[in-house]
């Protein structure tokens, strides 16, 4: 058991994960700050009894933890930081966020005040009514050293591997994030609607595309990218690949999805007869 406590800014898919985790870690979650709308106190309130913390809003946050999380979206950080500044003894305290894309300047309000401040975010993704696990994430962290160090001892607590990445490779550094997560979940999305388009209704088309789908990560991180790609494009089916962008011509933004992934694939990974299938998707 550690004796660091923690105050959690926020009660989303984020926090929910966290809190449970960092406790299970032998961390104290003294608070839960939500906002004043009655959906965030809920869920602050049911995270609050998982976690044996005391919910608070903004406008009351003690903040008498050691260290100040905020989990909340991007766009919030630096107002939330703003709004707390002025209502707690900041100086000696920790404050992080957990951004991708944002630095640990966001909380430069904070700072001033006399905290460390630093970002801390786990690569992983978080959707309500899941609480993934965190062994095993890597956390990217930067910010002031004093805080640097908390969150690399969070970071391990949690059974995360922790590495340090420059301020100004943050934003591409999230966006391997978006083509990890996100962005598969839009090409699965696509690929549903071209199956209802095949006359294949939603919910047979996931379990059609449910095998493949797994054996394809698994291959991926099996065996690389190059050795997982398959398909038409690597083998320079011209004539199916032509068939495919006619076809696709049905299902709004299926094509210039298709396209656009094809040029892609054409500039790392194999691809037979390359000058062809670059020909074909002008």
């Amino acid at each position: 058991m550690t004796s660091t406590s923690i105050a959690l800014v926020g009660s989303g898919n984020l926090a929910a994960a966290l809190a449970p985790a960092l406790k299970a870690a032998g961390y104290r979650i003294d608070e839960i700050v939500a906002r004043n709308a009655a959906s965030s106190r809920q869920r602050a309130r049911r995270l609050a009894r998982q976690v044996e913390a005391r919910v608070v809003t903004l406008e009351k946050a003690r903040l008498e933890a050691d260290v100040i999380w905020f989990c909340v979206t991007d766009d919030a950080i630096a107002s939330a930081a703003r709004s707390l500044s002025a209502g707690a003894k900041w100086r000696g305290k920790i404050a992080l966020h957990s951004s991708g894309a944002l630095t640990s300047d966001e909380l430069a309000s904070l700072r001033r005040r006399g905290a460390a401040v630093a970002s801390l975010h786990p690569m992983m993704t978080f959707v309500r009514g899941t609480a993934p696990s965190l062994a095993g994430v890597a956390f990217a962290v930067e910010g002031d050293p004093a805080a640097v160090r908390t969150a690399r001892r969070i970071a391990r607590a949690l059974k995360g591997s922790v590495f340090t990445l420059r301020k100004d490779a943050k934003v591409l550094y999230h966006s391997v994030g978006s083509f990890s997560s996100p962005m598969v979940i839009a090409a699965l999305a696509t690929a549903e609607r071209v199956a209802q388009a095949a006359g294949i209704p939603a919910r047979q088309a996931a379990a059609i595309m449910h095998p493949i789908v797994r054996r394809t990560i698994e291959n991926y991180l099996g065996r690389g990218a190059a050795a997982a790609f398959s398909g038409p494009i690597t083998r320079a089916d011209l004539n199916t690949i032509r068939r495919h962008l006619d076809a696709l011509r049905r299902v709004p933004g299926a094509r210039q999805a298709y396209v656009a992934l094809a040029r892609s694939a054409l500039h790392t990974l194999p691809v037979r007869n390359r000058k062809a299938v670059e020909k074909i998707l002008r």
